[in-house]
């Protein structure tokens, strides 16, 4: 009995399917960082979120002996991050249909995260281009500062020079003129002389002082230019990691797409004889005890 009930028994199939969280970022410490964990898209499926949207899909296209309800049994292997999903169906087709449903429900819904995560990142790169360019616009200011600078420094160095030369002539025609005769006139001429000398001096140390309080405002610039440069290096350097980060955001993975196995997992036919002649041994074994104990009571009245 046990046999021809297993053999006419419908054959049920199981429709596997295997999947990934999608991936977000790696971690400082090398881990990766999903979108998701894989107990929440287990708690997802294992709720029915999606079971109402599957069925309404499988009338929709009119498919052949659409279930009242569905149950998929979905299980998380130790130490791993992989999410396996089982459905069971007599139907192969149907059951691969349900599971490609799930699948594509799966990643729309996981889709408005990878997109809001991409969008976050799209506005950390636009605010760091915008300070990348405003770092830029800084520098071209402090160049032109930088040129303005050398240009009064270069204006300002021929007529030092030029100072110099003066006074060394006027320093020779004064010590000509006292060598002569020192006469009073000579004298207040020498004097001029020296007053002129002197006021050649100071404007030239006043030069001297001016290239030099240049020279301070130039370095300093200089120094803006390179950390400004530096800042930009540094931002840039964050852009490419920002969009590698970016790009490798990921939805969903499929590991392994709806797949079923080529034996029926139900019903187990040789597990079921099996343990109906086990039984029946024992059943048998029970009656004839019973038998016997019957057959020994008659004879003993």
């Amino acid at each position: 009995i046990a046999a021809i009930i297993s053999f006419n028994m419908s054959k049920i199939y199981s429709i596997d399917m295997v999947l990934r969280p999608g991936l977000l970022n790696i971690g400082a410490e090398g881990k990766n960082v999903y979108i998701d964990s894989p107990q929440n898209i287990k708690a997802l499926i294992d709720s029915g979120t999606f079971n109402n949207d599957i069925l309404n899909y499988l009338n929709e296209i009119k498919m052949d002996k659409v279930p009242k309800r569905l149950k998929f049994k979905v299980t998380i292997p130790k130490q791993s991050d992989t999410i396996k999903v089982q459905y069971e169906t007599a139907d192969i087709k149907q059951g691969v249909v349900i599971q490609d449903r799930l699948n594509k429900l799966l990643l729309e819904t996981y889709n408005k995260l990878v997109q809001y995560f991409k969008n976050e990142s799209d506005m950390k790169l636009s605010l760091l281009k915008s300070e990348t360019d405003y770092i830029k616009t800084a520098i071209k200011f402090y160049k032109r500062n930088v040129k303005n600078i050398e240009k009064r420094i270069d204006e300002l160095t021929p007529e030092i020079e030029l100072i110099k030369n003066n006074t060394g002539n006027l320093i020779k025609e004064r010590d000509k003129l006292l060598s002569k005769n020192p006469k009073e006139n000579n004298i207040l001429l020498a004097l001029l002389y020296s007053n002129t000398i002197q006021q050649n001096l100071q404007l030239s140390n006043q030069y001297q002082d001016e290239i030099n309080n240049y020279k301070g405002k130039k370095e300093n610039e200089l120094q803006k230019i390179g950390e400004s440069e530096n800042e930009i290096a540094k931002k840039l350097n964050e852009m490419k990691n920002l969009q590698f980060k970016k790009d490798n955001i990921q939805n969903i993975q499929i590991l392994q797409p709806p797949t079923n196995k080529p034996f029926p997992i139900k019903p187990k036919t040789k597990l079921n004889i099996i343990l109906a002649l086990v039984a029946g041994l024992f059943l048998m074994l029970f009656l004839s005890f019973f038998l016997e104990y019957l057959g020994k009571f008659k004879k003993s009245k």
